[in-house]
């Protein structure tokens, strides 16, 4: 049986990050994942992904996200484009008190803007307008290879084509069991995205998978060139800088709760379709009605919208990240990093307890 110092199970975003920051440390690394590199079947996927330092979700994601800023500029400085980001919302919702909460207590270059200077959205009288400039996009299938070529560099394997069927802790290593062989190592981390409370099904993990649909619409408007965040009474949309003739976005709230991610369907769904299609009418007044293309990835929920980045319980060589709730790839460095760290038992400098699995305890 090979044994390595660490495995990923799930090399996607964060386990993509995980495997890199691994090998990179001179540790033997085997990363296992049932799909080919930077597949489109789970959450990390469809060209694109938001980057934002002004986190409406948490303020306490902020000094993760300052470190992944760092991390996506070291692994290339070519990945991370600040376009910015245009926020709008009523001046009670949850993006605009989150967005400036993180704000004050971090420090952040956050302004309050006239909407009328941002003609090309059609924001609601009243509605507050924010904008950060130090945010961005990233190319999401090309931050994944990037992370697994530089593993690879750094002399991690990547065996992909294997489901894992049975891991299980054996004295002071690992055993991990795939439909193609078995494998031990010293350590274990798992990032198993939608298929995560299959893989540790001993947890319970209060996680709910929904599907999401994302859309590419004709746009030849260049005003488009910053990404977006729009919340409003009956739901919050997001989008990005338009390019080649074609803007993407999609809805972040509302989903289609779904039981197999392996089977689940990949069709357009006439509800989601209405409701994008009278966003774009309503408030994208240089986005041409024209939808070029579809696409849908999961997102898996925890009842509070947070992560789970945590050890296993009982174990000080198993580590997760679950629940990762539709925003966590913009932090993948810096979960993949954190990962490690607690599998190996190094030090961090994050405060984690917000995102622990210790809260769901009762």
């Amino acid at each position: 049986m090979a044994h390595y110092d660490l495995i990923v199970l799930g090399t996607g975003g964060i386990g993509s990050a995980a495997l890199f920051h691994a090998a990179s440390r001179g540790l033997k690394c085997l990363g296992l994942d049932r799909f080919p590199p930077a597949h489109d079947r789970g959450s990390s996927h469809g060209e694109s992904r938001l980057i934002r330092l002004s986190y409406f979700e948490h303020p306490d994601y902020v000094p993760l996200l300052r470190r992944s800023y760092e991390l996506w500029d070291a692994l290339d400085p070519a990945l991370l484009t600040r376009s910015g980001i245009f926020y709008a919302g009523p001046t009670d919702s949850e993006i605009i008190r989150g967005v400036l909460a993180s704000a004050r207590e971090h420090g952040l270059g956050v302004d309050i803007v006239d909407p009328a200077d941002f003609p090309h959205y059609a924001v609601p009288e009243g509605h507050t307008a924010l904008f950060e400039a130090d945010a961005g996009w990233l190319p999401v299938e090309t931050c994944i290879l990037t992370h697994l070529a530089r593993a690879a560099d750094a002399g991690a394997e990547h065996r992909w084509g294997e489901s894992v069927t049975a891991w299980q802790e054996v004295g002071d290593s690992v055993q991990v069991s795939t439909d193609a062989g078995d494998y031990s190592a010293d350590a274990l981390v798992i990032c198993g995205g939608a298929w995560s409370g299959e893989l540790m099904a001993g947890l319970g993990l209060p996680l709910t998978v929904t599907r999401k649909h994302l859309h590419w619409f004709q746009c030849e408007d260049d005003r488009y060139q910053s990404g977006f965040f729009i919340e409003l009474p009956h739901g919050q949309f997001y989008g990005f800088p338009a390019g080649d003739g074609r803007l993407k976005l999609a809805e972040h709230s509302s989903g289609e709760p779904i039981c197999d991610p392996l089977n689940a369907s990949r069709d357009q769904d006439p509800e989601d379709d209405a409701r994008i299609e009278d966003f774009v009418a309503r408030h994208l007044p240089g986005v041409s009605s024209t939808r070029l293309e579809h696409g849908s990835c999961f997102y898996t929920m925890t009842p509070d919208s947070d992560f789970i980045v945590d050890r296993y319980p009982g174990s000080e060589r198993v580590t997760f990240a679950a629940g990762l709730s539709g925003h966590g790839f913009k932090l993948a460095p810096a979960l993949g990093e954190l990962l490690v760290d607690l599998a190996t038992g190094s030090d961090t400098p994050f405060d984690t307890r917000f995102i622990s699995l210790e809260r769901f305890a009762a």
